[in-house]
């Protein structure tokens, strides 16, 4: 399976929010984006295991500090 990156979160979150236009940077968190509410907190974990094959708690996207860190994070857990 190819590594997680930044394209691969900014598809999902434009398709659970339902906004084509997302651009997320990786300098970028959840409360920087329109519609990234509790809700789609939980469908965008969901969705980021179901593509990259590694489990993200909900809770644990919401402690990487911003996006940059949640793909770091899933790309190490796919290496593992």
């Amino acid at each position: 399976m190819p590594a997680f990156n930044l394209a691969d979160l900014q598809a999902i979150a434009r398709e659970v929010i339902g906004d084509r236009d997302i651009v997320l940077t990786p300098d970028m968190a959840a409360g920087d984006v329109p519609g990234w509410d509790s809700l789609n907190h939980t469908l965008i974990s969901l969705e980021v295991e179901a593509r990259s094959g590694v489990a993200v708690e909900a809770e644990e996207l919401g402690e990487c500090k911003d996006f940059g860190a949640l793909v770091a994070l899933v790309v190490a857990r796919q290496a593992a």
